[in-house]
C-alpha cells in the first residue's frame, strides 16, 4: 500500500509544477512577442517637407556621388549622409545609378526601409511590398 500511495502523491505533485512551468513559458512567449511587435512595428514617415527632402537628397546624391563598384552601387558613408536622410537614422543607405536605398531596419528578405526611384518599374522587389508615402519615394517591409 506504501507504493500505491507514493505513486498516487507523484502525479499530484508534478501538476502545478507542469502548470507553472506552462504559464512561465507562455509569459515568456508574450513578453518576447510584444516586445518584437513594438521594436519592429516600423513604419514611413508621412511628413511632406521630410519626404520631399530625402527624396531632393536621393536625387543629388545619384547625381554628385561616385559609383566606381563594378556591381553598379556603392555603400553611402554615415558621415556623408545629408541632414534628411541623416535623421532617418538609416543603417545602410545605398546607392545604384537609378535608385536609392535607405534601409532602415535590415532583415533576410530586405528588411524595413526606403526606396527611391523615379519610375515605379525600377523597384527591387514585388509591386506589393510597397507603399508610396509621397511620390516616387516607397516605403518596404520584409517580403
Amino acid at each position: 500500500m506504501t507504493a500505491s500511495a507514493s505513486g498516487a502523491d507523484v502525479p499530484a505533485t508534478r501538476a502545478p509544477s507542469a502548470r507553472r512551468a506552462r504559464r512561465m513559458r507562455f509569459g515568456t512567449f508574450a513578453v518576447l512577442t510584444l516586445f518584437l511587435l513594438v521594436n519592429s512595428c516600423l513604419g514611413p514617415t508621412y511628413q511632406v517637407t521630410t519626404l520631399r527632402a530625402i527624396k531632393a537628397e536621393s536625387r543629388h546624391l545619384i547625381a554628385t556621388y561616385p559609383i566606381y563598384s563594378a556591381d553598379g552601387w556603392v555603400e553611402v558613408p554615415k558621415s556623408a549622409l545629408p541632414p534628411a536622410i541623416a535623421s532617418l537614422e538609416p543603417k545602410i543607405v545605398m546607392l545604384r545609378r537609378n535608385k536609392v536605398l535607405i534601409i532602415i531596419l535590415p532583415f533576410f528578405d530586405g528588411g524595413w526601409g526606403y526606396e527611391i526611384v523615379e519610375r515605379r518599374d525600377a523597384l527591387s522587389m514585388l509591386d506589393g511590398c510597397y507603399s508610396e508615402p509621397y511620390p516616387g519615394v516607397f516605403w518596404h517591409g520584409p517580403c
